[in-house]
């Protein structure tokens, strides 16, 4: 089995929407106005954007809370490093358990979480942003195994003539 993957359309793709993602979620904080309102009107789908448990850049919060800024960079690192891991692994990774790898890799964020709605843990912008990246890390090596495992490829019967 060669070492080196073959880079696919796919996984490009993926790497391509998570760094775009990465840099429109800065927009609202960065650009503000009409613009931002519109990016962060998006976002407000999958995050609460809570400000003050939000990433403050030139002076204004991100579209999204540390912790989902968290798992965004944790899945755009997984899916640009993954290539780099040993064909076994990646191989592994694209055919193993992979719901269960997910639920482990969840499990800090709810500890987090967990910990803090209860008063015993009291969480920080830097435990969300952590527990966030290592659920979108484990997401994105998943995501980008799956996309860089070659596959069969498929035959066409010949005809005869």
């Amino acid at each position: 089995m060669d070492p080196r993957p073959r880079l696919t359309i796919g996984w490009a793709v993926a790497l391509g929407a998570g760094l775009a993602l990465a840099v429109l979620a800065a927009v609202p904080a960065v650009v503000g106005g009409e613009v931002g309102a519109v990016v962060r009107a998006g976002f407000s789908a999958v995050c609460h954007q809570i400000p003050e448990r939000s990433p403050h850049l030139a002076g204004g919060p991100a579209a999204l809370c540390h912790r989902c800024s968290g798992i965004l960079g944790g899945l755009v690192l997984g899916l640009a490093l993954t290539p780099a891991l040993a064909a076994g692994l990646r191989q592994r990774v694209a055919r193993g358990a992979q719901a269960g790898w997910l639920v482990a890799a969840a499990l800090p964020t709810a500890l987090d979480w967990a910990l803090g709605a209860t008063g015993v843990w009291a969480n920080t912008p830097a435990s969300r942003a952590l527990t966030g990246a290592v659920f979108g890390l484990v997401a994105g090596v998943i995501l980008a195994s799956n996309l860089l495992t070659a596959r069969p490829a498929l035959t066409q019967p010949r005809l005869a003539s």
